[in-house]
């Protein structure tokens, strides 16, 4: 019996100096990196990092890892950046092919020069245009890509932000952390106002806080230094082909071709095989059993996190002097009525109302009747490559209709680079 407590007491002394010592050894790593100016208080994301994980090694990687990689890649820093989901890159992508009469590949191929072309017959000079979209972004992927990238050298001259109630109110994400973009660059964004409202339970945030500000996880990460891995191993490609899919000269059915292209995935993915052919024949394909899902409820528990970046995203680039065009992305009426018209109303004020507090411009395209059910779209929200040219000349003239963005991209000087969910809310 004796020995027994003995070894039970052994167990808390031995358990209270580990705590100790764990303390102590936080305390010590707090006061030598706030000695040192702080200079491990933040993390940068280089060039550099990001070619050095086994991503390079493999050529294989996550979207996230693709464009970031890509862009910081460019020789000068582009003077205007698209923002948006598959529903920009779609329409992006599919007109650029065309332009180009060539095939593009969504990985790395980001040069828009169809929007430029468009830009510069407008009177805007010949700006260079480069496209961040992603299948399935979020607007807290927006953020987190602006606010780890949009600085110093890398800093572009505007941002045209394509949103959709999918950005917002996707039922099948629970929370903005749950996106590779999130697990990618977390790290390295200024999330001080938003972790609060990232994630869907309170161990995610604790695991957060933990890994973000514990000393000893931060001197990890930085001794380290590796970005995370992606949260897939595979790419997930679950949007269906179609009947009767249209054959070509390649491998794969067009429609398939297409869609992969436009659509991402969810897990890490290589050059070459995410491809969008030049002049794809007219196809579309009914989604709409795919968003009865995803709008099934108007107020997901992501929605008001969701509402908080896109606040912070317009303050940031703000804060940089970054002039912003955001634009509500056409869509078709069977689409658009899968909302209530309370919603549309709450949410079309809410995009414009912040729009223009944080001195960006509104251009509303949801129901734009210049866009044609039978003609521009790929399915119910997706525009092909006709609906894509049409996009890019609206985007075009809201641009060049801004005197101050049209002098600002006239002034080519010093862009080249050196090298807790809350609960249900309206919109408001």
């Amino acid at each position: 019996m004796a020995s027994e407590k003995q070894t039970t007491s052994k167990r808390k002394v031995a358990f209270t100096w580990a705590v100790a010592l764990f303390a102590m050894v936080n305390v010590a790593l707090y006061s030598y990196m706030t000695g040192q100016g702080n200079k491990f208080g933040k993390r940068e994301l280089t060039l550099e990092a990001l070619r050095a994980t086994n991503y390079e090694k493999r050529t294989e990687g996550p979207w996230v890892w693709w464009v970031t990689k890509t862009f910081l890649a460019q020789p000068r820093t582009p003077d205007v950046v698209l923002l948006g989901s598959s529903q920009m890159g779609s329409a992006i992508f599919s007109a650029e092919a065309e332009h180009r009469g060539a095939i593009v590949d969504t990985t790395d191929d980001r040069q828009v020069t169809r929007l430029a072309a468009e830009l510069a017959r407008a009177g805007t000079g010949k700006p260079e245009v480069f496209n961040f979209s992603m299948g399935g972004a979020m607007v807290s992927d927006h953020y987190l890509m602006a606010n780890t990238l949009f600085k110093g050298e890398h800093k572009p001259k505007v941002a045209i932000i394509g949103v959709n109630p999918r950005d917002f109110i996707d039922n099948n994400l629970p929370s903005a952390s749950a996106t590779d973009t999130f697990h990618f660059l977390s790290g390295y964004a200024d999330l001080e106002k938003l972790a609060p409202v990232s994630f869907d339970d309170s161990f995610g945030y604790l695991d957060y806080l933990i890994n973000r500000h514990l000393p000893l996880k931060k001197a990890n990460l930085l001794v380290y230094g590796d970005l995370p891995p992606s949260l897939g191993t595979k790419p997930s490609f679950t949007n269906p082909e179609g009947k009767g899919a249209v054959k070509s000269t390649e491998k794969k059915p067009v429609t398939t071709q297409v869609l992969r292209a436009i659509s991402g995935s969810a897990g890490d993915v290589k050059k070459g095989e995410w491809v969008l052919p030049a002049f794809p024949p007219y196809l579309y394909m009914d989604n709409s059993k795919e968003y009865i899902k995803r709008y099934k409820n108007e107020h997901p528990r992501c929605a008001e996190g969701q509402r908080r970046y896109f606040e912070e995203l317009l303050s940031f680039l703000a804060d940089q002097d970054i002039k912003v065009i955001v634009v509500g992305m056409p869509s078709q009426a069977c689409n658009r009525q899968l909302l209530s018209q309370g919603f549309w109303t709450e949410f079309r004020g809410f995009l414009a109302r912040t729009t223009q507090n944080h001195g960006g411009t509104y251009v509303d395209l949801f129901d734009d009747k210049r866009f044609l059910a039978g003609k521009d779209y790929l399915d119910t929200v997706h525009l092909n490559r006709w609906g894509g040219g049409k996009l890019v000349k609206a985007i075009a003239e809201a641009t060049a209709s801004r005197a101050d963005i049209v002098a600002s991209l006239k002034n080519k000087q010093g862009t080249a680079i050196g090298g807790k969910p809350g609960a249900e809310r309206k919109w408001q």
